[in-house]
């Protein structure tokens, strides 16, 4: 029950939804809670696994996905932040058996800051597209009739297709390959969690929180060997 979970919930139910929350932690547990409640709709706004077929296929489910359209897979903000991309968005896709493949109800584009963590897009950007894509998804909702995708989403490039999990070593800090901003753009990817491996004091460690050098610092750099710590922030 993330923040994104959490803002849809109160948002929903001030629209005047009837919303029942149920974490997906066995197939058997969504069964009976959408048995019991008995939803027009099913909203899947944070999916750590795929919902049951017996689910999907008995009741409209609605993905909530952190990418554009045609974006697929896993980790779609990770790559978005190590590819410094800026134009993305959220979309709202009907669950089928394959991963973020189903029609697509609404899409809602976003501009992504540059030089903020993964976690700081998810919280803004992120979530403030997915409420407004979720509200036009269920405008379109006809209790007991799927609606068909409509011709304009379909017209849409697919973008990208299916990306994997990001790995840790995809996004390992090397302070002898990668510069600034590269060594920037793989913590921020990993930030809050889980973090981009790296080393300090010749001790292998795990990064957070970086910043651009200040001029000062810059300048003691000329001299310094890649991965000298030249500075420190907070005690």
């Amino acid at each position: 029950f993330n923040g994104l979970a959490q803002r849809l919930f109160v948002d929903l139910r001030a629209a005047g939804h009837g919303v029942s929350v149920e974490l997906d932690i066995a197939d058997t547990v969504t069964e009976e809670a959408v048995a019991l409640f008995e939803p027009d709709v099913v909203l899947a706004p944070f999916l750590k696994r795929a919902i049951p077929a017996s689910v999907w296929r008995q009741r409209l489910c609605l993905v909530v996905h952190p990418g554009p359209p045609g974006d697929r897979g896993p980790s779609a903000l990770d790559h978005a932040v190590l590819e410094g991309r800026r134009d993305w968005g959220v979309t709202v896709l009907q669950a089928t058996a394959d991963f973020d493949a189903g029609p697509v109800w609404a899409w809602q584009p976003c501009t992504l800051r540059a030089g903020v963590t993964k976690a700081s897009l998810y919280r803004h950007e992120v979530v403030q597209a997915a409420v407004r894509a979720v509200h036009a998804a269920l405008a379109r909702v006809q209790p007991g009739r799927p609606d068909p995708m409509p011709a304009a989403l379909a017209a849409l490039p697919v973008a990208r297709g299916w990306r994997p999990l990001v790995r840790a070593g995809e996004r390992a800090v090397d302070w002898l390959r990668h510069d600034a901003a590269e060594v920037q753009r793989r913590v921020r990817s990993a930030d809050g969690s889980p973090g981009a491996r790296g080393s300090l004091f010749g001790q292998p460690c795990v990064l957070f929180d970086v910043h651009p050098a200040s001029a000062a610092v810059q300048a003691r750099a000329e001299a310094a060997a890649p991965g000298t710590v030249l500075a420190q922030r907070g005690p």
